[in-house]
C-alpha cells in the first residue's frame, strides 16, 4: 500500500481530527459504562425495595439485598468518578471495537495538537444514596 503525498498543514489537520476521533469514541464508552453502572444500581435498589415490602423475605434476603445495592453504589462511584475501563472489563471494550486506532502515526507526528477535552458532565448529581431504606436495623 502506497502513501499518498499530503502537505504538513493537511496532516496536522487529520492527525488532529484523529485524536478528537479517538477522544469522542473514548467518552461514548465512558457514557455506556456510567449508564450500565447506574442500571446496576437502580435495580440493586429495586430489589432492597421489594424484599423489603416483603412480610416473607428473611433477614438474610433482606441483608443480600442490602449488601447488593451498597456494592452497586460502590461501583457506580467509582466508575463515576474513574469512567477508563479497569483491566478486568479492558477485555470487554476491546471486543466491542475492533477499529485499528493512529496512534502510531501521532506519536511519529510530534507536533499535534493537544486538545483539551475537558467537559465536565457533572450535571448529573442525581444520586441520592438513601433511596434504600432499611427499618429493620
Amino acid at each position: 500500500m502506497s502513501e499518498i503525498p499530503v502537505d504538513d498543514e493537511t496532516r496536522a489537520a487529520l492527525l488532529l481530527f484523529n485524536q478528537r476521533l479517538e477522544e469522542s469514541a473514548a467518552e461514548a464508552r465512558a457514557a455506556k459504562r456510567i449508564a450500565k453502572a447506574e442500571r446496576a444500581k437502580d435495580e440493586a435498589a429495586s430489589r432492597v425495595r421489594n424484599v423489603g415490602n416483603d412480610s416473607n423475605a428473611t433477614a438474610e434476603q433482606k441483608a443480600e439485598a442490602e449488601t447488593a445495592y451498597k456494592a452497586a453504589v460502590d461501583e457506580f462511584q467509582r466508575i463515576k468518578e474513574n469512567p477508563e475501563p479497569a483491566e478486568s472489563s479492558l477485555a470487554e471494550v476491546s471486543a466491542d471495537e475492533e477499529a485499528p486506532t493512529p496512534t502510531a502515526a501521532a506519536q511519529e507526528e510530534g507536533d499535534a495538537e493537544e486538545g483539551d477535552a475537558g467537559e465536565d458532565d457533572s450535571g448529573e448529581s442525581d444520586t441520592d444514596e438513601a433511596a434504600p431504606a432499611a427499618e429493620s436495623e
